[in-house]
């Protein structure tokens, strides 16, 4: 019986440590790991312990005031104003984790440590810090209309389409620009009917970054869709012109992203090899999209998360409300109060409708007229 008991207990505890790995985000631990990291090295510099959690509060408040005050870079700069409360955050978080009996972002024994970590963002402000030259820029429709002209947005060559997946995709369901890309597969997808019997492609998404899933987590409260257009740039037609070019054992399931076939023959109608795209290449999506266009040399910056920026721009442009906007990124939408300290609002969206969906899909793809219905028989990717 004691074996018995000795087996079960083992396996339970085994499944339960799985389960705590499995609740933590993976980004989040990386922050925590890098900046913890940070604190090390200073210490090292300074000659002092390095185990954050031995220390008590009164000497950690003291030796964090200097921290804060000194941490530099690996160039031996500062790190930029919005860094720092993400710094404090994720040692609070180890210390937490290390079942630390305060906080050094909440209780009052390291007030003085925060206010030099607030002094020091202060001054880098004042010091021109924080404007974040490189950021990602959106594309703007002057710049969209140059990368569907050149070709390296449409449906001519398998580089192109599968470009044009990415692009679309990520403005029409809001996914994000590296690992929310790396897991999505065909099935993932279906192509419908409307009410009105225009098409559209339906997402019925995983846990994502935004949405990690979880017992607070609250899905969205529909599923993102991607009308057709009746025009050129059409995103259903695309989509169905995708799926022809895949090989037949992969028209309805499997990875989303394939490899090109490069050494195919001009007639050959498969594009796409029987392999997952490489995650370095979805990585560098962007990249490959502007590659040999005027953005390539353009004093904008273009990344990944450029395709996400515009399409929001595009949907401010068309006058839709915060809260529609949030429904295709998944973002919460927040405003201020009174005492000008965020709240958060719209918790739980309304139902977007059909014809609100509808509304939304065509301002992504900037579309003005109504396309006639589709004759093609709605149903899984096929």
């Amino acid at each position: 019986m004691a074996g018995v008991c000795s087996r079960f207990a083992f396996a339970t505890t085994t499944t339960i440590e799985d389960m705590k790995n499995c609740s933590k985000n993976e980004n989040t631990a990386k922050s925590t790991d890098f900046w913890l990291s940070v604190w090390k090295k200073w210490c090292l510099e300074k000659k002092i312990t390095d185990e954050i959690e031995n220390y008590e509060p009164a000497e950690l408040n003291t030796s964090l005031e200097h921290f804060y005050a000194e941490a530099k870079n690996k160039q031996g700069e500062d790190y930029e104003p919005e860094s720092l409360k993400v710094m404090m955050a994720s040692l609070d978080r180890h210390l937490q984790n290390k079942d630390y009996t305060l906080s050094i972002v909440r209780d009052r024994e390291f007030s003085s440590s925060k206010q030099v970590l607030e002094g020091k963002e202060k001054q880098l402000c004042l010091a021109g810090r924080g404007k974040r030259p490189n950021k990602a820029r959106q594309v703007s429709e002057e710049e969209e209309e140059i990368l569907w002209k050149s070709g390296k947005l449409g449906g001519n060559n398998p580089e192109s389409l599968i470009q044009t997946m990415w692009w679309l995709l990520t403005q029409h369901f809001g996914i994000r620009g590296r690992q929310e890309h790396h897991e999505m597969r065909l099935e993932d997808f279906r192509i419908m009917n409307g009410d009105d019997g225009i098409e559209f492609v339906e997402f019925a998404e995983g846990p994502t970054k935004t949405r990690p899933g979880g017992l607070r987590a609250k899905p969205r409260q529909f599923q993102p869709k991607m009308f057709q257009t009746g025009q050129g740039k059409c995103p259903v037609a695309l989509f169905r012109q995708y799926i022809s070019r895949r090989p037949p054992n992969l028209r309805t399931s499997g990875p989303f992203y394939l490899s090109i076939k490069y050494n195919r023959q001009a007639d050959d109608e498969i594009w796409y090899k029987v392999q997952p795209m490489g995650e370095n290449k979805i990585n560098s999506m962007m990249k490959s999209i502007i590659s040999g266009t005027s953005l390539e040399t353009s004093e904008k910056r273009f990344s990944n998360h450029s395709a996400r920026k515009t399409v929001v721009s595009k949907m401010k442009k068309a006058n839709l409300e915060r809260s529609a906007i949030a429904k295709v990124t998944g973002h919460p939408c927040t405003h201020q109060n009174s005492q000008n300290s965020n709240i958060q609002s719209l918790d739980d969206y309304d139902e977007a409708d059909e014809d609100e969906q509808r509304q939304l899909s065509w301002a992504i793809s900037r579309k003005n007229s109504t396309p006639k219905p589709a004759g093609n028989t709605p149903g899984p990717c096929t």
